[in-house]
């Protein structure tokens, strides 16, 4: 395979068999939460890997519903 076909064809991994179709998406009737909190520094530094710091003790958590994505179908 040549680099001129990875470029071309190169939009998901594997390249022979992509996980999900070719764009473009569209997502519609999107249900969606964002809970956003402060908690204490030295629980955040106990789940975050070296050499990563976290710069807040903001813990930010989304939870999607997609019921109708494009070549996705309902995706939670």
């Amino acid at each position: 395979m040549k680099i001129d076909d990875v470029k071309r064809r190169a939009y998901a991994m594997p390249l022979t068999n992509p996980s999900f179709p070719r764009g473009p998406y569209r997502f519609t009737d999107r249900e969606y939460v964002i809970i956003t909190y402060r908690t204490d520094p030295a629980a955040i530094a106990a789940v975050v890997p070296e050499p990563l710091v976290a710069p807040d003790p903001i813990v930010k958590y989304e939870f999607i519903r997609m019921p109708s994505s494009t070549g996705f179908g309902d995706y939670t």
